[in-house]
């Protein structure tokens, strides 16, 4: 019993060791989606593009911590 209680955790603390993908997270995305903006012409198209990047960064992070 004490060995298969054992091997259930080696095994479960092996899952968690997994190396996993790397993902970009939410402050890389505001940084890469002020870069956009920042290219265009326009003072208020520029404008509502980085305040769109802006609510794009509340919604990942909003999912990041609560969930979807």
């Amino acid at each position: 019993m004490v060995k298969k209680m054992l091997m259930i955790m080696v095994v479960a603390v092996g899952s968690l060791a997994a190396p996993r993908p790397a993902l970009a997270g939410c402050t890389t995305d505001l940084a890469d989606c002020y870069l956009a903006a920042a290219k265009v012409d326009s003072f208020w198209y520029r404008w509502a593009a980085g305040l769109d990047c802006e609510l794009d960064f509340v919604e990942c992070t909003r999912i990041k911590l609560i969930g979807a």
